[in-house]
């Protein structure tokens, strides 16, 4: 039962083509999982294309894994057996989807997922609590699990690892792999650093998010998604140290938004956006 029908094809000595080519991500991303394969290179188009090679603008990274300690006391917790929930990482992944938002990312661009159920119930309540009434937001294309997802793709993934007490079922290759190849543009991964760099397993991707910052790192000089910076590049970046230092940024830029659209009122232009959520 732990055999893909791929597998089975292999093991029966079926012929079969292995594909050394991929053309759907940016290369520094292909990176995370081009290992696993046997000489897996890229295809010119992630090589020479303008939004391959432009960064996401507000983000200084096209990747990067951002370490999230204990929220409130707490880090993983397990409301039922197997229920797996995190509320910082929840929050902070809600939190990275409605920056983006604010800086023009299309929503049906931007997908979450989770490696457990219990933390996609989770993060679907809080998109429900500060985003689904809000335009300025709306909800992603998907809130879902790894699993859920296997074989489909989008230009930005929002990953929550969850746990952090025990690696749980990330340490199974094969779900990492699928959990890394997801984005094509943009990969932001939330969890507890230090527990899974320690896996054996998990090294070959996680010594490759350990050569960027453990806090998530934004450029706030940027006011959009469509920026001129060159992928590889760090503009002005600012370091955000934890989840309540997210809210603070996310409410000033919230209330420079309403001012903004106040103003385009006042002139008679137009109407305001709705208020963002109060981050208590």
């Amino acid at each position: 039962l732990d055999q893909s029908l791929y597998t089975r094809f292999v093991r029966l000595k079926t012929p079969t083509v292995d594909l050394n080519l991929q053309g759907r991500a940016r290369a520094e991303i292909a990176d995370l999982y081009s290992w696993r394969y046997k000489d897996l290179g890229n295809l010119s188009n992630v090589l020479t294309d303008k939004r391959y090679r432009t960064a996401n603008g507000g983000l200084s990274y096209e990747y990067q894994f951002i370490n999230v300690e204990d929220f409130e006391g707490q880090g993983e917790s397990q409301p039922s057996p197997h229920f797996y929930q995190n509320l910082g990482e929840a929050e902070y992944c809600v939190a990275m989807f409605m920056y983006m938002r604010l800086l023009g990312y299309p929503a049906h661009k931007i997908s979450i997922l989770s490696t457990y159920n219990g933390q996609k119930a989770l993060i679907r309540d809080v998109i429900k609590q500060r985003c689904t009434w809000n335009p300025l937001f709306g909800e992603p294309n998907k809130v879902t699990t790894v699993d859920r997802f296997q074989g489909q793709q989008n230009d930005y993934i929002i990953v929550s690892l969850v746990r952090t007490q025990h690696v749980g079922h990330l340490r199974d290759v094969r779900r990492l792999i699928v959990t890394m190849s997801r984005a094509r543009f943009g990969l932001y991964v939330f969890g507890r650093f230090s527990l899974f760099e320690n896996c054996f397993e998990l090294a070959p991707v996680f010594n490759r998010f350990a050569k960027r910052p453990r806090k998530l790192s934004l450029e706030l000089d940027e006011k959009s998604c469509e920026v001129d910076r060159a992928t590889g590049t760090a503009g002005n970046p600012t370091l955000v140290k934890d989840l309540p230092e997210m809210w603070n940024l996310l409410q000033d830029q919230m209330k420079a938004q309403f001012q903004a659209a106040a103003k385009v009122v006042s002139s008679g232009k137009g109407r305001p956006a709705a208020a963002g959520p109060a981050m208590s």
